[in-house]
């Protein structure tokens, strides 16, 4: 029997077949493949729908005090193609890592996300930082996958502040008007802005939205920027917690990314608005949550466009299905004991995680699940009886 281990539970995937039959399992294991391997990235970038960044370009543009443009509007050095990057990786090594890194953060303001140049400075440090680590891994270049700078993004110099529901007074107007975008009668940001794209654009938009942004944080290879900390002087009032794309973003990232790696000598998710980065590690990550789960979490989160919500849900749920189906282990070691929880993760008093409840909700969520024991040392239990679907 042959065992691949990931994530932040460590994950097990087991080449012993679950009690279903061989094409199902050829499915499964396809699908998680997505995940686990470089092939989906390769080709996602083999179109033009979505373009990383080069690491140095951002540093350099952090040196210079300038702001990040749109993607429309950076030069083609600013960018990495396919080819350098699989040159970069090579014959591969053995943690799987990717030379391309993800940012997850908060827009500062609805029509550009960085226009003090702030988060890019955060991300250049912590660049500078990283690089000599990861050239120790013949990644001597990084794609950086920012969404402003990778997607066909609006034009913010025809944003309409005063066509977006927080310039409509609170009651009858607002909800009219909330109304109207969701029928697309109006749009956020006013018509010339939704209109500012050239419908070539504004289709990779789309085609990179719903068939790519499952990669970028879920990926087991890449390695994932979360901002948890808002510029300085903004005027936003969400929070990072708060949001529904960057939950979706965090939640995605440590589903399954390892925490003990064999050469690469960085942690895979790493948080930039903790004072304590190193020591942390992998007790800050969250527990893996089921799709039903996350629906009920991220009804709790705002969303700039109120479609976004069902984007997200379609895109974990896709993603934690490939992921999490035909499992045999978890292995939660080093992870901080969960404290809340949702939809019966734990004992009914809301304290007591409840392993057994866990293994339930997995079940139910992932036919093809059949975890054989939960490992973890924040906890009294080490395994836990068989759980298939026979």
């Amino acid at each position: 029997m042959m065992r691949f281990y990931s994530s932040t539970m460590r994950c097990c995937f087991s080449t012993t077949p679950p009690p279903n039959p061989a094409t199902e399992q050829n499915v499964l294991s396809t699908a998680r493949e997505r995940y686990t391997t470089p092939h989906a990235i390769w080709e996602a970038l083999s179109t033009d729908h979505v373009k990383l960044l080069r690491a140095s370009y951002l540093v350099k543009l952090a040196r210079e005090g300038r702001v990040l443009c749109r993607r429309q509007e950076l030069p083609p050095d600013a960018f990495i193609g396919v080819e350098e990057l699989k040159s970069l990786y090579g014959d591969g090594n053995r943690d799987g890592v990717l030379p391309v890194l993800s940012v997850s953060f908060c827009w500062d303001t609805p029509p550009h996300p960085d226009p003090s140049g702030k988060q890019v400075a955060t991300v250049a440090a912590a660049l500078e930082r990283e690089m000599p680590e990861y050239a120790k891994m013949g990644f001597t270049e990084m794609g950086v996958f920012w969404d402003w700078a990778a997607l066909y993004q609006k034009d913010p110099a025809l944003f309409d502040s005063t066509k977006t529901p927080e310039a409509k007074p609170e009651g009858p107007e607002r909800d009219a008007f909330l109304e109207d975008l969701k029928e697309k009668r109006a749009f956020y940001g006013g018509e010339a802005y939704e209109q500012s794209r050239t419908p070539d654009q504004k289709e990779a938009f789309g085609r990179a939205l719903h068939n790519t942004m499952d990669l970028w944080y879920a990926h087991q290879g890449t390695t994932v920027y979360l901002l948890t900390q808002l510029p300085k002087g903004t005027r936003r009032k969400l929070g990072y917690d708060d949001s529904g794309w960057t939950t979706y973003e965090r939640r995605s990232a440590e589903q399954i990314k390892k925490v003990y790696l064999y050469e690469a000598k960085w942690k895979l998710v790493r948080d930039l608005g903790s004072d304590d980065l190193d020591k942390r590690g992998a007790g800050s990550r969250n527990w893996p949550l089921d799709p039903d789960g996350f629906d009920e979490l991220i009804e709790s989160k705002q969303f700039t466009n109120g479609a976004d919500k069902g984007t997200v849900k379609t895109l974990y749920r896709k993603m934690s299905k490939a992921q999490l189906s035909g499992i045999e282990m978890l292995d939660f070691t080093g992870i901080s004991a969960p404290s809340v929880g949702i939809s019966g993760y734990f004992a009914p008093n809301g304290c007591c995680f409840c392993p057994n409840a866990f293994i339930s909700i997995l079940l139910h969520s992932y036919p093809f699940f059949t975890c054989t024991c939960i490992r973890s040392r924040v906890s009294a239990f080490s395994k836990i009886h068989r759980h298939s679907r026979r």
